[in-house]
């Protein structure tokens, strides 16, 4: 709120809008014949991103004039088909992934979230991970952590697990190797919240102040909560785990105008001013835009650590693990063989369906092979079966409109889940149970 004088002074090269002036235009066109597209990033899922964001939709429409803004819900995977599409001419989305995309499609940062807090007239241009657990459990800093259960948004979110992958490995802790498992949970995070406090997880981490947020919606008390290191930042509101990183940027595509881009960020930065802020009530004010470097930094680490890694993302699992897992695996792998060698011709006249009937009444082990077949979601059905085509994870993620990290993750998950150990013996196990046929794997969860 203190830079309003700078900010006019920045609004008067783009608008001819006065230092002097009390308030800018925000008088609608009566003609309004094209759409601008905003992509925000829905860390809490559709709904609530829809009702978060209509404050800014609406200010914007009001204060741009000739133009109708809609703001679109994405997902981390999605706003890669939604820019590539060029159906979005804005994004707003964490830093991480705005660096990300930023390096592949030259987006650009106009400007960066100030949030405001409760009951003040002061913001935050920075944010962190809050790394907690119940606030009955025996765990007290983050060098306690090893052994223990993980709960996160995915690999690929930057407040929701970068950040604090960050501060694990500067405790000499990786948590895919030191944890006794990770559990991916996805958005909304109100799930992993959820999932520590029923106790089926250990430790979860989530952006800074989404505890106090849920805990102001009477969701959740605080109390049942402790946030490891939760005074990291002393001069900071909320209770934090880690260092601080810019806020969320507002960015602009490379095939938006770069008129449509000047007037946007006008009439953003002109949230500084009380009026307009109150008279929209509005949740954030918008600053120039901050430096993101430090972002780039960690984003790179994290990316380096993962193309050096033969532990793959998002399975947990120590060296010494998938030394004791590939030795089960290959006799395992033997027997099943074995067994399947002398039943291959029944499958292949019965069909899956037969073939499950005869697992039931003659081998253990391989019911149990079949059991985690059948444990797997659609989605992941869908993934296997493209992998048994022998589709690369460039053309399933190009297939199915998502990230190719995305499909490797879904590619480990396949290989924890049905114990399969290698790619190849995953193929092979699931063409012996018919999981390799489409039908089957388009059917059910």
């Amino acid at each position: 709120m203190k830079r309003i004088g700078p900010i006019l002074c920045l609004l008067s090269l783009f608008t001819g809008i006065s230092a002097n002036a009390s308030s800018v235009d925000v008088r609608q066109s009566p003609s309004i014949q094209q759409v601008a597209r905003v992509g925000v990033l829905a860390y809490r899922g559709v709904k609530s991103a829809k009702s978060r964001w209509k404050p800014l939709e609406t200010y914007l429409t009001s204060s741009v004039q000739g133009w109708r803004f809609e703001f679109v819900p994405v997902t981390q995977a999605s706003t890669i088909s939604q820019i590539e599409d060029r159906k979005i001419d804005f994004l707003i989305t964490n830093p991480g992934h705005y660096v990300t995309l930023q390096k592949k499609f030259h987006i650009a940062a106009i400007a960066t979230r100030e949030r405001l807090i409760q009951n003040s007239d002061t913001g935050l241009l920075k944010f962190g991970t809050a790394i907690f657990t119940r606030s009955d459990s025996d765990l007290h800093s983050l060098s306690e952590m090893k052994g223990r259960t993980l709960a996160a948004v995915s690999p690929d979110a930057f407040g929701g697990f970068q950040i604090a992958w960050r501060e694990f490995t500067r405790q000499n802790i990786d948590p895919y190797q030191d944890m006794k498992s990770i559990r991916f949970m996805g958005f909304p995070q109100d799930a992993i919240i959820t999932a520590v406090k029923n106790g089926d997880i250990d430790v979860g981490i989530v952006r800074s102040g989404l505890l106090e947020l849920l805990a102001g919606e009477n969701r959740i008390k605080l109390e049942d909560f402790r946030v490891i290191g939760g005074n990291a930042q002393l001069d900071y509101p909320h209770m934090v785990s880690s260092r601080l990183y810019p806020e969320w940027p507002f960015a602009s595509m490379p095939s938006t105008g770069k008129k449509l881009s000047e007037s946007v960020l006008a009439a953003l930065l002109a949230t500084q001013q009380k009026q307009v802020s109150d008279k929209y009530y509005l949740p954030d004010l918008w600053s120039v835009p901050l430096s993101y470097g430090d972002v780039r930094v960690l984003v790179s680490a994290y990316d380096k650590r993962n193309a050096n890694s033969t532990i793959p993302v998002g399975t947990g699992f120590s060296p010494s693990q998938w030394i004791a897992i590939t030795i089960t695996l290959l006799l395992l792998a033997i027997s099943l063989f074995m067994f399947l060698t002398f039943f291959t011709r029944k499958q292949q006249a019965r069909g899956p369906a037969g073939m499950a009937g005869d697992m039931a009444t003659t081998d253990p082990a391989a019911v149990e092979f079949l059991a985690r077949f059948n444990s797997l979601t659609k989605r992941e059905r869908e993934v296997l079966c493209m992998i048994c085509h022998g589709l690369s994870s460039k053309v399933i993620a190009d297939e199915l409109g998502v990230s190719t990290k995305t499909i490797e993750f879904h590619r480990a998950n396949l290989l924890q889940k049905t114990d399969a150990g290698t790619t190849p013996h995953l193929v092979q196990l699931a063409t012996k149970l018919g999981f390799d046929n489409d039908k089957l794997s388009a059917s059910g969860e």
